[in-house]
């Protein structure tokens, strides 16, 4: 799709190798711009007993979408040992595949004990993050006192780890308040009463692609102003389980490419898709088998849709990120993303127990057949769903359209000046039943020649 391969795959090189020798302006510390997937641990497509071979495929497929390494979401591991034998294998598949690839601890509410021996053995690897010669150390929540913590528990060991958390409360007192959305206050309070405190990582998107993303560009903000570091998280789209049934509307691949265009405008240092494989939650831009497989773990997480072309059409944005220029678009790609029900339909609120219903937010859903192509050249999209056919032109460059939702078959067709270059049904047709697809988007591509 692009024209920027060479030149993007010399910038990374060049980034690798000034990412030991980070560059200074005064206090500010500047390292190379990276693209990372938030990964959970508890979760490898293939299992808790995930091979170093299935990591080491697992990490050639980031590599090719862009991806320069894993952050790992880890809680304590003294209960769940499994936590720091999975990582172990992780670091060993990097180590032996990909010497470039880096990866990080994201600690999730662990105990500091636990965080400090995982990170003193783990940090060795030669496949760890480091700024500096520091290893990097990231977090899902915590507080300030966790990190001084850490720090104290690292010192007599001569680690000092480079903070760049997702601190949501300023305290550890409990009428403490939760800033999973921070503002300006909090990001100044913060970097000014803990400056240990190395950069900032706002985890949670914006959700709701119909408001502009503001979250990521004020963390980038008020990070830049205290010469600290940003790094910005971006999500395909949210649909939880069980007691955490809800669900936010992105527009296909909209809501994800506005929060791109935010964070690279905003100039982030870095990026973390949220996530690589919360399956659980729908966050999962991994590719796990093939496009239509729904049984993931024997359907642990119910019927699960395939996202990997939220992936594929990131890869717009990661170029463009990471080269600081719009890329080219010398070849046309067309993704298209829908549910295969409407939002009227009744899902399934836990799997375990098959209980069904709506999840909360549901009335803010569209049902569409969301479009979003990169094209050198306007070329007509026909889509028809259930016999009614709709048809429109998309411009050159990056646009994304939204197709009216009907019970049927989907057929997308694709013309350039009247001829026909591409036909397909799509995978899933558009039914009543809300089960199959449990208000979860599917995302696919149009073959183009």
């Amino acid at each position: 799709m692009l024209s920027t391969v060479g030149r993007m795959l010399l910038a990374t090189i060049s980034a690798w190798i000034a990412l030991g020798q980070t560059s200074c302006a005064g206090d500010r510390i500047s390292p190379p711009k990276m693209v990372f997937a938030h990964y959970m641990v508890c979760c490898p497509a293939n299992g808790l007993g995930a091979t170093v071979e299935d990591f080491e495929r697992e990490i050639a497929t980031a590599r090719s979408y862009g991806l320069d390494g894993f952050a790992l979401n880890v809680p304590g591991w003294s209960r769940e040992p499994h936590y720091l034998a999975i990582s172990r294998r992780i670091f060993a598949a990097a180590e032996r595949s990909a010497p470039s690839f880096r990866l990080f601890l994201s600690f999730d509410d662990a105990p500091v004990d636990d965080s400090a021996t995982m990170l003193l053995e783990l940090s060795a690897s030669s496949a760890y993050l480091r700024v500096e010669g520091r290893p990097v150390v990231s977090t899902y929540s915590g507080t300030p006192e966790w990190g001084g913590s850490l720090r104290k528990r690292l010192s007599s060991s001569g680690v000092k780890p480079f903070l760049v958390p997702n601190y949501q409360y300023p305290t550890d007192k409990f009428w403490s308040r939760n800033y999973s959305r921070p503002t300006a206050q909090f990001l100044d309070d913060l970097f000014r009463e803990h400056p240990d405190i190395d950069g900032y990582f706002v985890f949670g998107p914006d959700l709701g692609y119909a408001k502009p993303p503001t979250d990521g560009p004020l963390v980038a903000a008020r990070s830049k102003l205290a010469d600290k570091l940003s790094m910005i998280g971006i999500s395909p789209y949210y649909r939880g389980l069980r007691g955490n049934f809800r669900v936010f509307e992105s527009g296909g691949f909209q809501g994800m490419a506005a929060q791109w265009t935010a964070a690279i405008e905003s100039g982030a240092n870095w990026i973390e898709i949220v996530t690589w494989n919360d399956w659980g939650e729908s966050t999962y831009v991994a590719p796990y088998g093939d496009i239509r497989r729904q049984d993931l773990w024997n359907y642990h997480w119910g019927s699960l849709l395939s996202h990997e072309a939220f992936l594929k059409a990131s890869r717009y944005y990661i170029d463009w990120f990471k080269s600081s220029r719009r890329p080219s678009i010398d070849h046309p790609s067309i993704y298209y993303f829908y549910r295969p029900h409407p939002k009227s339909a009744y899902g399934i609120a836990s799997p375990e127990t098959g209980e069904q219903g709506r999840p909360k937010g549901w009335e803010n859903l569209v049902d569409c057949i969301c479009v979003s192509t990169f094209l050198p050249r306007p070329l007509t999209v026909d889509v028809t769903v259930g016999g009614h056919r709709q048809s429109t032109t998309m411009p050159a460059g990056v646009q994304h359209y939204s197709f009216e939702m009907f019970e049927g078959p989907v057929i997308i067709k694709v013309m350039d000046q009247g001829r026909p270059i591409a036909e397909k049904q799509l995978e899933f047709p558009i039914t009543k039943l809300g089960q199959m697809g449990n208000f979860n988007y599917f995302a696919g591509e149009i073959a183009l020649p």
